[in-house]
């Protein structure tokens, strides 16, 4: 019995399309092609170029998977990824110059060469995304790469579903209707029997795909549809409402030999995603510090000055998994409150020096916490680390609050961008912080990351309720 179960569990594995998969090697391979190319073109040739063709492959296969462009393209459209394209890309070429730069390499590339390339590289990504979707779209319209759908709970889950499938057209679903126990029937759905006729219906219609909305607490109908299904060759999706909790932040699966087990509460940045955003953090941080020593040297004559001689002033937080961490400011109060005894700057607060206002009112106070991305306790995006006073307050006080801390803290977070910076002083203002945080963590991308750095300046949301 137990061989027999293990076999069955062997049968999950994580489902990509044959047809993603092929494109992540061909994008990485078109576009090291099209660099050299374009070098031959302008007749010339890197100094190292297998070194560099290998780099650049593995750069464009690690980076482009990132960004999230290879994903199923039925509930997508053409402009979203055509966006997505633009932006990996962007990602690329920010890597390959940071690598170059760091490792004195940048003479390899020639900037003429590079910047046609720049260009043309990912007009030829799109031009290609555009005929593929064209081609499935003339093929769907003659009744070619099509599939007919229905979906088993007419429940919420199930039509927002459904409202997915309608929305985007060009998927090449044909949602037929639902199939549920309770057949009252609303503007908004078309029950088209109880579940006891799913079968007869699969069979006369060739209904292609199966989509099982049931909510956890119906498993005996959940089993008796499958049995049901289980001498058809009809495709069955199951679609678990636990993935709709509100302080869900996982959602991989990961097995335990060959018995899976799927993460509800656990980081996403964990293996090679870890190691990208660790590389991201060094690389920017690194280069961040060099740039602004002149600022620093600054601040720190000018603190040295004015505060008695203190300049840099730790304060103890919660890091990763809610370890503590020693995160480092410009000093900017009469006070050094740490530990449990702590309370929030506010407007106008008597403790803050005139020097500290300037700092803090333009967030400088908190360039010294490079040192701790560089460190590697803290990273450039992230949940802003709380006091621990705070921290022990409110994990009381919200559900879910110390969810935030499953990822590393950082200089700048989703929530910041958004305006949810400075004083929490009431627990609506913690609770919204928190659904940004948990949003972040669900949805952590490299991308994501870099955008958010890019809108944390151009925004100026580093200057919102700063004081």
């Amino acid at each position: 019995m137990i061989e027999r179960t293990r076999l069955k569990l062997s049968k999950f594995r994580s489902y990509e399309p044959l047809l993603m998969t092929q494109l992540r090697l061909l994008d990485a391979f078109i576009g090291t092609a099209l660099f050299f190319l374009i070098y031959k073109y302008c007749h010339e040739t890197p100094p190292s170029k297998e070194n560099v063709g290998v780099i650049l492959f593995f750069l464009i296969l690690l980076v482009l998977n990132q960004t999230g462009i290879y994903q199923s393209w039925r509930f997508s459209s053409p402009r979203h990824e055509i966006y997505k394209i633009i932006l990996g890309c962007a990602s690329v070429y920010i890597a390959l110059f940071s690598i170059l730069y760091l490792l004195n390499i940048s003479h390899w590339v020639s900037h003429t060469a590079f910047f046609y390339w720049m260009i043309t590289w990912p007009a030829f990504l799109s031009l290609g995304r555009i005929i593929i979707r064209l081609t499935l779209r003339w093929l769907r319209k003659r009744g070619l790469n099509t599939k007919k759908a229905i979906i088993v709970g007419a429940n919420d889950m199930g039509i927002e579903l459904a409202s997915l499938i309608m929305e985007n057209p060009w998927s090449g679903l044909q949602l037929l209707g639902f199939f549920d126990e309770n057949i009252t029937t609303n503007n908004k759905i078309s029950v088209l029997g109880r579940l006891n006729q799913i079968v007869p219906f699969v069979s006369a219609n060739h209904v292609d795909i199966v989509y099982i909305s049931l909510s956890m607490h119906e498993q005996s109908k959940i089993h008796d549809v499958l049995r049901r299904l289980k001498d058809s060759t009809v495709s069955v999706y199951f679609i678990p409402d636990f993935f709709f909790v509100d302080l869900l932040i996982g959602g991989h699966l990961t097995y335990f030999e060959n018995f899976p087990v799927i993460a509800l509460q656990a980081s996403p940045i964990i293996g090679i995603n870890s190691f990208v955003k660790r590389t991201f953090d060094v690389l920017v941080s690194f280069v961040a510090l060099i740039l602004l020593t002149p600022f620093f040297l600054f601040i720190a004559i000018a603190l040295k000055m004015s505060n008695n001689g203190q300049i840099i002033f730790k304060q103890w937080r919660y890091g990763l998994n809610g370890q503590p961490i020693q995160i480092y400011k410009f000093k900017t109060m009469t006070a050094s409150e740490d530990g449990y005894c702590f309370k929030q700057a506010t407007r106008n607060d008597p403790r803050v020096t005139r020097l500290g206002a300037f700092l803090r009112n333009n967030s400088l106070d908190e360039l010294p916490q490079l040192l701790n991305v560089l460190i590697g306790n803290m990273s450039l995006v992230g949940p802003r680390p709380h006091p621990v006073a705070m921290n022990e307050a409110y994990r009381k006080l919200v559900p879910g609050y110390m969810l935030r801390h499953k990822v590393k803290p950082g200089i700048t977070g989703l929530a910041q961008i958004n305006g949810l910076r400075g004083e929490t002083d009431t627990i609506e203002k913690i609770e919204s912080r928190l659904k940004y945080d948990i949003a972040y963590i669900r949805s952590w991308s490299l991308w994501n990351d870099i955008k958010i750095l890019f809108k944390t300046v151009l925004s100026g949301s580093w200057r919102t309720n700063a004081y």
